[in-house]
């Protein structure tokens, strides 16, 4: 008895997991929008999906979505696939930054962005003091979703910058 129940829970599960799966792809290759149209960005899909949501996803999909298919049609669903992460990555950034840094292309937005941002950092630390620029990082650390590895990261590229 407590077999079959531990068999259906697991089962049940394992479908929840299947179906948030199945949503975030249709999310992210926009087939579906959130209710009352919110925009798919980075980080609304970050806030109701969690932190893990692009490891899960590449699991699932890697996995159980293209178990069934063969090789040339798993090469076409993952390009289509990165194809849309990599516009969803471009959600992080406002306007203004995209246009700044978009010169080289959009595979050359985050590596501009990033030496844009460790330069205003050094003139913010050098200005500012070591401790209030830290507790400045930790701030917008945490409206970004940063994790506290990303943080200390961010910190050292300044500091050793």
């Amino acid at each position: 008895m407590a077999l079959r129940a531990t068999t259906r829970l697991f089962s049940v599960q394992a479908e929840l997991q299947k179906q948030k799966m199945t949503d975030l792809y249709r999310l992210v290759t926009g087939e579906v929008q959130f209710k009352n149209k919110a925009p798919v960005k980075d980080s609304t899909i970050t806030s109701k999906f969690g932190d893990a949501w692009r490891t899960e996803l590449d699991a699932w999909f890697s996995g159980e979505f293209t178990k069934k298919m063969t090789p040339e049609d798993k090469t076409v669903a993952r390009a289509r696939l990165d194809k849309y992460l990599a516009r969803l990555e471009l959600t992080r950034y406002t306007s203004s930054e995209l246009a700044r840094n978009f010169s080289e292309g959009a595979h050359a937005v985050a590596a501009n962005a990033e030496k844009e941002n460790i330069a205003q950092a050094k003139e913010f630390m050098k200005s500012a003091g070591g401790s209030a620029f830290e507790a400045h990082v930790a701030s917008e650390a945490k409206a970004a979703n940063w994790s506290a590895e990303q943080t200390a990261a961010f910190i050292k590229k300044v500091q050793a910058a």
